[in-house]
């Protein structure tokens, strides 16, 4: 043979060149929180058949301990403690995926995306040497719908602060209180992907274009996974997972509010009501108008905007999404 193959060996070599491309590639989700990561890991990672699927589900982990160990080497270890070795053996030790040798793998976890935890970028490296060749997905959220979801997350489990102070907590300076702060100029991280996965394998779709099962958040969805698109509409259509509180809800909070710290209104109904009695009443407090979303100040606007607005542009036409329109600031 000269500068070409051929024959039986040219033929053999084609025909695994091909069987490979057929091959699905592992798939990492990273998140962002408040990006429908619940209901995507509960009701479609977790359901799916073609990966093994290692990740966060109904509040916890299969095989929580192992598992949860695995992400929090990934997420936490400080770079001279992390062995990348003994990651990936525990990564290939883990049952489901000792259960279906050659399966790609399916990974999912919120945490990998945020500040507070390993250096980002870190964590993007420690990942492509785990998982590579592998999908990427990143889901995001317009930065004002962000934080006003983050708020009224953060309000659900600690004692009632306002917006405007809540921002400047979190959002105010470099040194933020919250460990768990989304990072809101979203490109650096989509670069930060693109250079060691490649443009092509990082997937990045709009949470606001979920409700449309005619968009592309749908159709990419079900061609990343290999399942049929109604099986991802049907997915979307069953979310009831992490709904916005409700205003009994919150009142309930600033009754709790005003007890003695610690108080939690949850846990001493759990104790003191028969299970029954206390579902009755739970449903009741959680029940009933959605809370409206609290405004971002003229002052707050105009902060993100000059953090992110940049970044979006370069977002929109590296995706051609049209993330303007669906309020990013550009």
């Amino acid at each position: 043979m000269t500068g070409t193959l051929s024959g039986s060996l040219g033929t053999a070599l084609q025909r695994a060149a091909t069987a490979n491309s057929l091959q699905p590639m592992n798939v990492v989700h990273i998140g962002l929180p408040k990006c429908a990561s619940t209901t995507l890991q509960n009701r479609l990672f977790a359901q799916q058949r073609a990966f093994t699927y290692v990740g966060w589900i109904n509040k916890g982990y299969r095989n929580s301990e192992s598992t949860k160990d695995l992400i929090a080497r990934i997420t936490f270890q400080d770079s001279l403690d992390y062995d990348h070795a003994a990651t990936e053996a525990m990564l290939r030790g883990l049952p489901e995926v000792t259960a279906a040798p050659g399966r790609p793998i399916l990974m999912s976890a919120e945490s990998l995306s945020v500040e507070g935890r390993a250096d980002r970028r870190l964590v993007a490296e420690r990942l492509h040497r785990l998982f590579a060749p592998a999908k990427v997905l990143i889901v995001l959220r317009a930065q004002p719908a962000m934080l006003q979801s983050m708020y009224l997350h953060h309000i659900r489990g600690e004692r009632i602060t306002s917006f405007e102070h809540w921002l400047d907590q979190n959002y105010g300076g470099i040194r933020f209180m919250n460990l768990r702060r989304i990072g809101l100029d979203y490109e650096p991280l989509v670069r930060a992907y693109d250079e060691f996965f490649g443009p092509d394998n990082v997937v990045v779709l709009p949470f606001e274009l979920i409700s449309d099962e005619n968009s592309v958040f749908h159709t990419r969805l079900a061609e990343m996974l290999q399942l049929p698109l109604a099986d991802v509409h049907a997915c979307f259509r069953q979310n009831v997972d992490n709904r916005r509180m409700s205003k009994r809800h919150l009142l309930a909070l600033y009754v709790q509010g005003s007890m003695p710290t610690g108080t939690n209104l949850a846990t001493l109904g759990r104790r003191l009501l028969p299970t029954p009695l206390y579902q009755q009443v739970r449903s009741i407090v959680v029940g009933g108008k959605r809370l409206e979303a609290p405004q971002l100040s003229e002052r707050w606007c105009s902060r993100v905007a000059a953090a992110c607005a940049r970044g979006n542009a370069r977002l929109e036409a590296r995706t051609g999404l049209p993330l303007g329109a669906l309020g990013y600031p550009v």
